[in-house]
């Protein structure tokens, strides 16, 4: 580590981090918009894997070629890494986004890193103090308010949409705490093009090759979806990492909470979308549990690294 990382005076990697949030956010509020003119959740997982890959593989072939390299060993933790972790956070988390709200989506996937600690704590004995129990009823209150459960308009949320909101928090714990281990052998940029690349097979697998014929499509529906692909994925990875290089993980990734905040603001601004004030109430606690827990992990040397510059939406 630098003798630099993490200093107050350092300014622009936390406008890289900054930036990822804000960009993350916009590619979410891009994505409802494909989706209002019908465009399936599944076909857009098609197109952000399959040509994130083109991405990723042409930088690292062009500026860090080694990094293309893995050990035939861990080809069967890549696929179920790319498969399962990336492939089932992508498909849970747009489709949640085609149900319900951007923001509300995006905080219900902001409960992975509760079912990490809870996780961690049954399996991996790691410490549960009072900061981090106060953290995860903070973390269920907020969700509690976000998802109205307290209103009858509870019941005409769609609760499809509801649940796979949920599941992407799991499947994002669990991208996270295969990814990290797979992170300790290689760079990040690799576990996530190999995670891309295994996604992208069982994907074309599954849906016709010919979908990711884009400039068949409409002009407009072509430049949201380019938008996603560079703005909405590879653009806010690359500056997540240029911010992670002198930030330690933790502050990274509650920098990063400004997401969920982005994402409400430009629902608002671009989809018309608005969240209650009890709604914004409970994405506060969210947030807020969010910033508690990350701190207890950054003072518990022995807990396992979350998030550790492996985003994967």
């Amino acid at each position: 580590m630098s003798k630099n990382k993490g200093e107050p005076g350092q300014i622009k990697p936390y406008l890289f981090i900054m930036c990822a949030a804000f960009l993350w956010a916009s590619g979410g509020t891009a994505s409802k918009y494909l989706f209002n003119t019908g465009m399936s959740p599944y076909i857009l997982v098609q197109y952000r894997v399959s040509f994130s890959v083109l991405v990723i593989f042409g930088y690292l072939f062009f500026f860090e070629r080694n990094s293309l390299r893995i050990n035939r060993k861990d080809l069967w933790n890549l696929a179920i890494l790319g498969a399962f972790g990336m492939g089932g956070v992508q498909v849970t988390y747009l489709f949640a986004i085609s149900k319900i709200k951007v923001a509300m989506a995006i905080l219900l996937q902001y409960l992975a890193p509760f079912f990490v600690a809870i996780y961690s704590y049954l399996f991996f004995k790691e410490r549960m103090d009072r900061w981090k129990v106060l953290s995860i009823f903070l973390a269920f209150i907020g969700c509690f308010f976000v998802v109205e459960a307290y209103s009858v308009s509870f019941f005409s949320l769609d609760k499809w949409g509801v649940i796979a909101g949920l599941l992407s928090a799991g499947f994002f714990s669990f991208y996270s705490l295969l990814g990290e281990r797979l992170m300790r052998k290689y760079n990040p940029w690799t576990v996530l093009l190999y995670a891309f690349v295994f996604a992208t097979i069982l994907f074309n697998s599954i849906l016709p090759a010919k979908n990711l014929l884009l400039w068949k499509t409409e002009f407009r529906t072509f430049i949201t979806v380019v938008y996603i692909i560079s703005f909405g994925t590879a653009i806010p990875f690359g500056f997540y990492f240029m911010g992670i290089e002198h930030l330690r993980a933790t502050r990274a990734t509650i920098v990063a909470t400004l997401e969920p905040i982005s994402a409400g603001i430009l629902s608002f601004i671009m989809l018309g979308e608005v969240l209650t004030p009890w709604q914004i109430f409970g994405g506060f606690l969210v947030i807020t549990a969010i910033i508690i827990i990350q701190s207890r992990r950054e003072i518990d040397p022995e807990a396992p690294v979350f998030m550790k510059k492996n985003r994967p939406n």
